[in-house]
């Protein structure tokens, strides 16, 4: 197993469903582990953050950002720029990423796209991705749901497939997720938990998290239709 699809699935861990409205955001850290089985298997701590601006009229751009490292392997960075309009009927726009480990740096570039429900969210995206130090590159794509229990208590699932093209070898790729955050009503303060698989044609990568944030910006719903809502739904593009 490929020493890098163990951060990139680090990473897509890491970047889990976000928050926010309009010049709000979170910060938070998170502890997790990956396990490629017989590959590897290793815990891993990071940091993230996300924030986003209001724009002219209905345009918003966001930043999200995370940072993983581990005691076996090396640390991994990435940082990921959307700009989109919104309204409160959908969200749609276009996002560009930058991730890096071990002097081993990801482009992505992508189209995203939101629908809102009452209790609910349909959010999709579609991305390519090259990374020429390791001679991949590729496209894929994601679609996620967000359930909300109540204002301040959201489930997620989500579903994605990437095509990779690694030089010596091709990989197809099949993502499947599950989470949730919970958001205190007496303090700004959430804790979010996600188990994520990669279905690589090598073999499989299991990845769950856990995490603090630190919050501005209003319940998750109000966070999830008027902020930073789409870390998670492009994060998926990690798998390179």
């Amino acid at each position: 197993m490929r020493n890098w699809i163990i951060g990139a699935a680090a990473l897509l861990a890491v970047a889990a469903p976000s928050v926010a409205a309009a010049q709000t955001g979170y910060v938070g850290v998170t502890y997790g582990n990956a396990d490629a089985g017989g590959a590897a298997d290793e815990d891993f701590y990071g940091a993230e953050g996300a924030v986003a601006f209001a724009g002219s009229g209905s345009i918003v751009i966001e930043v999200n950002a995370a940072f993983t490292d581990s005691d076996d392997s090396d640390s991994a960075a990435g940082l990921t720029g959307h700009v989109y309009s919104r309204n409160d009927s959908h969200l749609f726009g276009g996002f560009v990423g930058v991730s890096d480990s071990d002097d081993s740096t990801t482009w992505v570039a992508g189209l995203e796209a939101n629908k809102y429900y009452d209790n609910w969210t349909l959010a999709g995206a579609i991305f390519y991705g090259n990374n020429d130090d390791v001679d991949a590159d590729g496209y894929g794509l994601n679609v996620e749901a967000r359930a909300f229990v109540h204002d301040n208590f959201r489930l997620n699932g989500n579903i994605g497939y990437a095509s990779v093209d690694a030089g010596a070898g091709d990989d197809d790729v099949m993502l499947y997720g599950v989470g949730g955050e919970y958001q205190f009503a007496s303090v700004p303060v959430s804790i979010v938990a996600g188990y994520n698989t990669a279905d690589f044609d090598g073999g499989d990568v299991d990845t769950w998290t856990i995490g603090v944030r630190y919050n501005w910006g209003g319940t998750l719903r109000d966070r999830d239709r008027n902020g930073a809502s789409q870390a998670s739904v492009a994060g998926v593009s990690s798998v390179f």
